[in-house]
């Protein structure tokens, strides 16, 4: 019995191989977009110039593209360095929306427990909901995503979905590892910027605002005191004999004096008020809202203050210190208008005109001009 050959049908084959093709091509252009919205993604958090730019595209575009309930960018800040970077010369607090700062033994160990890789877990209240604050839901899913440089843990980024089966564990997650690393290079980028910004606007000995520094927040808060008509006060201060003590004791001594005066009266004034060293042994004070009695009362605070702080000297009895003030105010009238820089300009004439009369009268003490 012979064996019979069935030719193939041409027409089926011909079916089922544009079926293949139109399948490859079909995966080819979804592993093209999700590239692309990848790349897109990438190129976005590159861009980023620092933290606000960065969180604000994650809270905004990324969150809604990815369809989030919640995304929380955190940092570990154990020694306070980062709050330091973020924190501006007079003192307020930059830490844009969605991202923080956690210094909590707990936290810093839930996170360093994850290791280097992402994980997926179903949204657990009482365990997750210090990542989300604002999520006010109670199930859901959730990835957080270590930050890793140089085999240190920095931070992470943590995604909350309000689907249940979207982050599981044993998921693939090559995706969110390469996000984790590029958002990690982005974040340690802009923590070296911030570092670098407020290096270049305080003073290398003491830490207070520079000179340069000083003349922004001035214009700052003359035009916001133009704006809502609301007083301005402006404190000159000088270390009293500061060349005797260079000269006695030296200049490191010397240096723990200005170190010392300086953080006096950072403890003396409030959080806001702009405190700098202009020059030697001279420093400014900014004091927005206030005026009058209550400017007097603040200015005699930092002068007691300086003048019960001690510089201990080996070998030798505590150095007392003093300074001399002048204070000067502005106070803008309804609807009034002014150039910032000449009345900052007028503002310290003013007060270094009273410190030159606080001098001459005696030092360690307030003269109002």
């Amino acid at each position: 019995m012979s064996n019979t050959y069935k030719m193939p049908d041409i027409n089926s084959e011909v079916v089922r191989l544009r079926r293949q093709v139109a399948k490859q091509l079909d995966a080819a252009r979804h592993n093209e977009q999700v590239h692309n919205r990848f790349q897109a993604i990438e190129l976005a958090l590159l861009s980023a110039q620092d933290f606000g730019e960065i969180a604000g595209y994650l809270q905004g575009d990324f969150m809604e593209a990815q369809n989030l309930g919640a995304v929380s960018l955190v940092l570990l800040d154990p020694d306070n360095e980062i709050s330091s970077a973020l924190c501006s010369t007079n003192g307020q607090k930059d830490c844009p929306p969605g991202m923080m700062l956690t210094h909590d033994l707990i936290e810093i160990e839930f996170l360093q427990s994850m290791g280097k890789f992402p994980f997926l877990s179903r949204y657990d209240v009482a365990e997750h909901q210090w990542l989300f604050k604002n999520v006010k839901e109670k199930e859901g899913s959730i990835v957080v995503l270590p930050f890793v440089r140089r085999d240190q843990l920095i931070g992470c980024l943590a995604l909350f979905s309000r689907d249940l089966s979207r982050y599981q564990s044993g998921a693939a997650t090559e995706f969110l590892q390469r996000l984790a690393a590029v958002t990690a290079i982005c974040v340690e980028n802009c923590l070296n910027y911030e570092q670098l910004r407020r290096l270049s606007l305080t003073d290398a000995l003491t830490g207070l605002a520079n000179r340069r520094e000083l003349e922004k927040w001035m214009n700052i808060e003359i035009s916001r005191s133009l704006r809502e008509a609301l007083p301005l006060s402006c404190l000159y201060l000088d270390v009293d004999f500061f060349k005797k003590v260079n000269d006695n004791y030296g200049h490191d001594i010397g240096d723990q004096v200005l170190q010392k005066v300086s953080q006096v009266m950072l403890d003396a004034v409030r959080t806001g008020d702009i405190v700098a060293r202009y020059g030697g042994e001279e420093f400014i004070v900014i004091l927005p809202g206030i005026t009058g009695l209550i400017a007097i009362e603040t200015a005699e605070r930092v002068r007691c203050a300086v003048a019960d702080a001690n510089i201990e000297i080996e070998g030798q009895s505590p150095l007392n210190i003093s300074i001399s003030i002048g204070l000067a105010s502005f106070i803008p009238k309804n609807d009034s208008i002014g150039d910032s820089g000449e009345i900052a300009e007028q503002l310290l004439t003013s007060a270094d005109r009273a410190l030159l009369k606080a001098k001459e009268q005696g030092r360690n003490r307030v003269v109002v001009d």
